[in-house]
């Protein structure tokens, strides 16, 4: 009898009360929900692809993560504890792919519940092309010069040849790989850096790093001079003699460092020739000897030999 009665007051307005049930755990459910905060994070994005294959263009190489759960669960999750990958190893031959982005979960991120966990994008579309492996030559890009007065004399690149890979379509045509600018401007030593390699195109890899080594000799820069119609000086010449005939029509080829030459002007350099020999009158053929500051370099000169005319003062005439 107590049973009857307890049943009939369950069932008493049974309609209301369910509504009433209903409306309480949507109460609840919005709840819940309106505790629940969010927090972002960009972590990287791993892509599988077959060993065969290389992706083409440009892909995101970052996702954006939202996790959505109760505030003092998710400010526990570390940005490592999410990760997110595509895999397109499956695919063994060229052509355009598209996959979608999955989400791991590790660390702090394995046991909160609950939990929601989105990403941006939802899938990645790739073009796969057949990976080529080539060796090439390292060839550096120097801009500017050293200072006024010096010379980049040399230069050396280690190591001279890199590995190079990347889609097929690319690296076949590919004959040498240039570094970043080395700038040698206003320098005057020699020195020694690391400079990066540029890639031809940006999915181009360097398996065995992407620096090398650069060494220049920077050197005291050396100039060639050619001067004409120089003084010839007769030295030892006796006073009872002159000479008669002496040409201007010389040539005198010189090397020195840059420097140095540009303190001088013609009139610093000559030529001589050595009289003490002549003791009378008459045609001699006397050597021409080049007369130049030190540290100065001969290259050539002429005439090497000359012939003069030697004649007694007192017959007037003027010395040359």
């Amino acid at each position: 009898m107590k049973a009857d009665k307890y049943l009939e007051r369950i069932l008493h307005n049974w309609p209301i009360k369910i509504v009433s049930l209903a409306a309480a755990l949507l109460l609840f459910g919005f709840y819940r929900i309106s505790s629940l905060e969010e927090r972002f994070f960009t972590v990287p994005l791993k892509i599988h692809i077959s060993d065969r294959l290389i992706a083409t263009g440009e892909y995101p190489k970052t996702v954006r993560v939202t996790i959505r759960g109760r505030a003092d669960d998710i400010l526990l999750i570390l940005d490592d504890d999410i990760t997110a990958s595509v895999d397109f190893s499956p695919f063994r031959k060229e052509g355009t792919y598209t996959q979608p982005v999955k989400i791991s979960r590790k660390g702090a991120a394995l046991n909160i519940t609950p939990i929601e966990i989105r990403v941006e994008p939802l899938e990645i579309t790739l073009s796969l092309e057949k990976k080529m492996i080539k060796s090439l030559t390292v060839k550096p890009s120097i801009i500017g010069f050293p200072e006024k007065g010096y010379d980049l004399s040399q230069f050396f690149i280690t190591p001279t040849s890199v590995e190079v890979e990347g889609a097929e379509s690319i690296v076949k045509d590919l004959d040498y790989i240039q570094t970043e600018d080395v700038d040698v401007s206003s320098r005057k030593s020699s020195f020694t850096s690391r400079i990066r390699l540029r890639k031809p195109a940006p999915n181009v890899v360097f398996p065995g790093g992407n620096v090398v080594e650069f060494t220049a000799t920077i050197t005291e820069a050396y100039l060639v001079r050619t001067l004409t119609g120089l003084d010839l000086i007769a030295f030892d010449l006796d006073s009872r003699f002159e000479l008669n005939g002496i040409s201007k029509e010389n040539t005198l080829q010189i090397r020195g460092k840059q420097l140095e030459l540009e303190k001088y002007t013609p009139d610093d350099f000559r030529f001589t020739v050595d009289c003490s020999g002549i003791n009378k009158p008459g045609t001699y053929k006397l050597k021409v000897v080049p007369d130049v500051p030190a540290h100065m370099l001969v290259l050539d000169y002429s005439p090497k030999v000359i012939e003069v005319k030697v004649r007694n003062a007192a017959q007037g005439g003027s010395r040359d």
